[in-house]
């Protein structure tokens, strides 16, 4: 799980290079826009010629007989379920917010250049990839609990590196800190989510936790550009740390909240 999401790492990786090489190499935003709109019409492609093998290979139940079906209303009033959702929703916003703002942070409040910036950036997003290979391994060995608690004190540490009124190479540090730190928090949240909630309500809250972290990808870095534009760009740093914090907060109410056995 950890191997499958880093490589959603590499590809935010790579966007910010290819846009920062269009803007040095004197051209129009857009062209950084078609290169990556290119690389996603010939993905799709892919897709459509291949969709037939997906289905053939699906996982039949461990036990060979039907999946357990419960009624969604008995999964919708599992605490666990929704303290879940709330986490992966503050977690999906600390990796966007970072990703999406570091850029005006490190230019406009830190004073690196354009093209150093956009490589810290692409930097922010390689950790999340490495650290999705390395903690693979790692989860694998001590155990997903300790790997996710170690990861979300990394974000909460990182992101004091952020916000402190330090030099820019500092910032940058941070970052890398909290991509590294991140990287295997969604996949290990993902796969512990039976453990919190139950095998038979599993699908259905993994369901809910997915569609709770793209409304909190597309909120709360919202919110903090609005806090940058009124504030100061410096606010960046600050919404981290309060987002990273509670994300801990949320994480260890939906560990404690395990309501039916497996």
């Amino acid at each position: 799980m950890n191997w499958m999401h880093a490589f959603f790492g590499l590809g935010v990786a790579i966007g910010p290079l290819i846009m920062t090489a269009v803007l040095s190499a004197g051209l129009s935003w857009r062209w950084g826009y078609g290169v990556v709109a290119a690389a996603q019409a010939v993905l799709a492609t892919a897709f459509v010629l291949t969709v037939r093998n997906w289905a053939a290979h699906r996982a039949a139940p461990a036990d060979g007989g039907p999946p357990v079906r419960v009624p969604i209303r008995d999964t919708l009033v599992i605490p666990a379920v929704w303290l879940g959702a709330l986490a992966f929703g503050v977690y999906v916003a600390v990796e966007v917010a970072a990703g999406l703002w570091a850029y005006t942070l490190l230019t406009e409040g830190r004073d690196i250049g354009p093209a150093v910036a956009g490589v810290c950036v692409s930097a922010y997003w390689a950790s999340l990839f490495l650290g999705r290979v390395v903690q693979g391994v790692v989860a694998e060995r001590v155990g997903s609990g300790q790997v996710l608690w170690a990861s979300l004190a990394g974000m909460a540490g990182g992101a004091v590196l952020v916000a402190l009124p330090a030099p820019g190479w500092v910032a940058a540090a941070g970052l890398a800190v909290i991509g590294f730190a991140a990287a295997p928090v969604f996949p290990l949240m993902t796969l512990t989510t039976a453990d919190r909630v139950g095998d038979a309500h599993a699908d259905r809250a993994i369901g809910v936790q997915l569609g709770a972290s793209a409304l909190g990808g597309a909120l709360l870095p919202g919110l903090v550009g609005v806090l940058i534009s009124r504030v100061d760009v410096e606010a960046l740093g600050p919404s981290l740390v309060a987002m990273s914090l509670l994300l801990m907060l949320l994480y260890a109410a939906s560990a404690r909240r395990q309501a039916v056995p497996r």
